[in-house]
C-alpha cells in the first residue's frame, strides 16, 4: 500500500474541494461534504480536506505508480479550477502505512 500526502495553500479550499469532486462525480464514486470528500478511481483513492488555509490531499493506492496517477489527475484538475487564485500544490510526500 502506498500513501502520499500534499497540500496547496489557499483560503478557498472548500470551494476547490467541491469543484474538483463534483467534476468527478459524473464518472466515478465520490463522497462530498462541506470540508471533506473522497474520490475512488480505478488506480486508487483520493481524500480531500479543506482547512482555513489549505486544501489537503491524501492518496492511497496499491503501489507508487498508481498513487502517482491519482495524484496527477487530482492535482491537474484542482490547479486548473484554482488557476485564477494561483492554486499550486507542493511536493507530495510518502506516509508510512
Amino acid at each position: 500500500m502506498m500513501i502520499v500526502e500534499g497540500n496547496a495553500p489557499t483560503t478557498r479550499a472548500a470551494r476547490y474541494l467541491k469543484q474538483t469532486l463534483t467534476h468527478f462525480s459524473h464518472k466515478i464514486e465520490v463522497e462530498l461534504g462541506e470540508e471533506h470528500g473522497s474520490a475512488r478511481f480505478e488506480a486508487g483513492r483520493a481524500e480531500l480536506t479543506a482547512t482555513a488555509d489549505a486544501l489537503l490531499v491524501r492518496i492511497e493506492a496499491e503501489d507508487a505508480e498508481r498513487a502517482a496517477t491519482v495524484q496527477r489527475v487530482i492535482v491537474s484538475h484542482a490547479e486548473r479550477f484554482g488557476e485564477k487564485d494561483g492554486l499550486k500544490f507542493g511536493q507530495f510526500t510518502p506516509v508510512a502505512a
